[in-house]
Order: C-alpha cells, then sequence, then structure tokens
C-alpha cells in the first residue's frame, strides 16, 4: 500500500515475491478493517484529534498511517516489545521534521498505569483527544488500560478498541490455540454496554464495527475519575 509516498507492506497479505525488503513499514491490518475505518470517519466529519495516544506500534506502521490520515500535533505510541524504530521509520521522522510531533516508547507494558500516567504527562500539555489500543487484545490488560487512559480523554474524546472480536474468529476457537483459555475482549466490550446504559455522564456513545469499537467519553468532570473502576459505573439487577 502506498501512502503520501511512505510504503506499507499488509502482513496478512505476505509473499515471497515482495521486492523491497526492509524499505517499508510492517502494517498489520487488513483492507476491510482499513474499509471500517473509513465509514467511522464519514460519520465523525470534521473531528480532527489533535493528542493521540496509542498502545501497539508492532512496526510504526500504524503510527504512520494514522498521523497522515488525522495529522495531529502529537502522536505517541507504545509497545511491550524492547525494540527500537526501525531505520525506515527514522527517516520518515527526519525527512518530514516530525521528531517534535511523533515519540514511541518501546518496552512498555499496557498493563503499567503509572507509567503510562507518566508518559501521557510528560508529552501532552492537554488532554487526550484519542486514544488506539491495537496492543495485547487481551481482556485483563485491555480493561486496565481502558481505566488509566480513559480518564485523560477530554470530553467527546474517542478510545478504540481493536480485534475485540478474536474469540469469534475461527482459527481462534480451536482447543490447540495460544488464546484458547484467554478471556477475551468480548466480556469488555459488553462491560461498556452496560456502561453506556448505566452512566451516560461517564460515556456518551459506543460504536461498533466488526473490528474494533470506539468509546466516546461523556461529561463526567476529571474529578469524579479518581481510582477509575468501571465496574463501579456499572448498574444491574441484585441477582437471585
Amino acid at each position: 500500500m502506498l501512502l503520501h509516498g511512505i510504503v506499507f507492506r499488509l502482513e496478512h497479505y505476505r509473499n515471497d515475491e515482495w521486492e523491497l525488503g526492509e524499505e517499508c513499514f510492517r502494517f498489520y491490518k487488513i483492507k476491510e478493517l482499513v474499509d471500517q475505518y473509513e465509514a467511522f470517519w464519514k460519520l465523525r466529519q470534521g473531528l480532527h484529534p489533535k493528542n493521540i495516544f496509542e498502545l501497539g506500534i508492532w512496526d510504526g506502521g500504524s503510527v504512520a498511517f494514522w498521523f497522515e490520515c488525522l495529522r495531529p500535533q502529537k502522536h505517541v505510541a507504545i509497545d511491550i516489545h524492547e525494540k527500537q524504530d526501525s531505520p525506515y521509520f527514522q527517516r520518515y521522522v527526519a525527512t518530514r521534521g516530525l521528531a517534535d510531533r511523533i515519540k514511541n516508547y518501546w518496552g512498555v507494558d499496557q498493563s503499567n498505569g503509572a507509567l503510562l500516567r507518566e508518559i501521557v504527562s510528560r508529552e501532552f500539555d492537554k488532554p487526550l483527544d484519542m486514544v488506539l489500543d491495537d496492543a495485547s487484545h487481551l481482556y485483563q490488560p485491555t480493561r486496565s488500560s481502558f481505566e488509566t487512559l480513559f480518564p485523560l480523554l477530554r470530553p467527546g474524546g474517542l478510545y478504540i478498541i481493536e480485534d475485540w472480536a478474536w474469540e469469534h474468529w475461527p482459527g481462534f476457537v480451536t482447543p490447540g490455540h495460544v488464546w484458547f483459555h484467554e478471556t477475551s475482549l468480548t466480556k469488555l466490550i459488553c462491560e461498556l454496554v452496560e456502561a453506556t446504559g448505566s452512566a451516560i455522564r461517564l460515556i456518551s456513545n459506543l460504536t461498533v464495527f466488526g473490528g474494533f469499537a470506539v468509546i466516546e467519553r461523556g461529561e463526567m468532570p476529571t474529578e469524579e475519575f479518581r481510582d477509575f473502576n468501571l465496574e463501579a459505573h456499572i448498574t444491574r439487577r441484585p441477582k437471585a
């Protein structure tokens, strides 16, 4: 895929006929997912997030993709793997003069709430406009990140969780799959639906596509998010 002169190698379609070597971004998304994002942004025309925080870098391709599509003032991303920016990524940042607008942090666990808050405080001088979670795709780390970062969004800011539906994909339901016994993100999405119905000041809107879910922060004041726990904002009938 070619975008603004930048080469992306779609990992799902990898084959031995590729001839550009490492002169590209490895981009772990399929066209159908990109099409879903296009459909969503058509619903939100005029929305231009300025401060973006991303979980899950892979090879830096998604950072470049979102920066080129949304042109934020600042895009910061983290990844659990102990790596460094690829030479292609470094050239992308250097040749476009983006060193002050793009920053990657490697070796950061998305469950480390204290470190996530520290990075956000260091890199942003205003509330976040959007969080993109394309990291572990597992329930507990993803919920932990949500409870850490959702309060740092401005009212109306968007929190996006990718690949929530993996439990329902054919290849993931076989007993031999490495995630067969893991708690899936479907549980979290259902909890977010419950919270949307229970606390409109917390979540003003929830949009679900097959490839991602978008949670819009409500008007709850920041001070009411102290020790934020999603479960505390869900109202259910008592069990018999």
